[in-house]
């Protein structure tokens, strides 16, 4: 019983933390991004600890399991790129998302919000790995988070960057990297 109360101080922490540093600022898509990577640092102490871990020695299960770990580790290296990417062209303020200039480059050449598809994927590893009702549902619920976080922060950078995001939007997609990468080769053919 300590553990799950020791979990739930950390996740209250952290998205306390998260949101009250995100609602003066004006920034939502902060705050649901808050609540998508708690979320997912759920999965993760559930995941290491072994709770609400199913053993199933179906070979199906066993799988699934290590399709889990693909996405886990491509997520992983999505979520480093973006960061790289974000604190090398965005030409950031301060940390790292407070950007000053729109990045088109690499993985924001193909898709908008490669953090967040990221996260995405990192959830959809978990659940995966997992394999239980728990996982789903703070999977499911982690990806919708990011998702708004995604669509809220295209609001704000139409605020913050005007007509030549609202271009950016045309011609790159949200999360879509098939249709992100398909346009890209059809520019260059």
């Amino acid at each position: 019983m300590i553990k799950y109360i020791l979990l739930g101080l950390i996740w209250a922490g952290f998205l306390a933390h998260w949101i009250w540093g995100s609602i003066p600022k004006r920034k939502t898509f902060e705050v649901f991004a808050g609540i998508g990577i708690g979320i997912c640092l759920t999965l993760l102490v559930f995941s290491l600890s072994g709770w609400f871990r199913t053993e199933n020695p179906a070979l199906l299960f066993q799988v699934f399991r290590w399709v889990g770990f693909v996405f886990y580790i491509s997520a992983i290296v999505l979520c480093v790129a973006t960061l790289v990417t974000l604190k090398l062209k965005g030409v950031p303020e301060s940390g790292i998302e407070n950007t000053t200039r729109l990045a088109e480059i690499g993985l924001f050449h193909i898709v908008r919000h490669p953090l967040y598809l990221g996260l995405s994927l990192w959830s959809v590893g978990f659940i995966l790995i997992l394999q239980n009702i728990v996982s789903v549902i703070l999977g499911v619920l982690a990806i919708v988070s990011f998702w708004l976080a995604g669509k809220k922060e295209d609001a704000f950078n139409l605020r913050k960057f005007g007509p030549a995001y609202e271009d950016y939007m045309r011609r790159v997609p949200m999360w879509n990297v098939w249709k992100g990468m398909k346009d890209r080769f059809h520019e260059r053919g």
